[in-house]
């Protein structure tokens, strides 16, 4: 992810994350054939996963616990092989988020929050 490019969850761009690490899968089922050869079938490739993780105040983290609650939501992230925003259907998992000691004193902020989750492609 590129600093002028920042990713987006449903059209509402986000800020720089502290933590953003893409990986890709191939989703296949391998069969042995009577012959003892094996059988590949490929499902899909380059299932996106990304593990974020963004310091943020206490309404973001309520930003992100909301679209946590979601079956799906839509993550644009900056492509930088078709040099554009590429869109992805993705589901958030495994969200966790720390407060900050002594943070409850940060001015028109409810304390400010780490908060670390999963992004899964369907």
């Amino acid at each position: 992810m590129l600093k002028d490019y920042l990713p987006k969850f449903n059209d509402s761009v986000l800020f720089k994350p502290e933590k953003w690490e893409e990986s890709y899968e191939t989703i296949e089922k391998i069969n042995q054939t009577e012959a003892g050869t094996d059988s590949i079938s490929i499902t899909r490739k380059n299932k996106l996963t990304v593990a974020c993780e963004f310091a943020c105040t206490d309404e973001w983290k309520a930003f992100f616990l909301a679209y946590s609650r979601m079956n799906s939501i839509t993550v644009s992230i900056y492509d930088t092989e078709v040099e554009d925003y590429s869109n992805h259907t993705m589901r958030i998992r495994n969200l966790k988020s720390n407060n900050e000691k002594d943070s409850e004193y940060v001015h028109k902020s409810n304390g400010l929050y780490n908060v670390s989750f999963d992004l899964i492609e369907f």
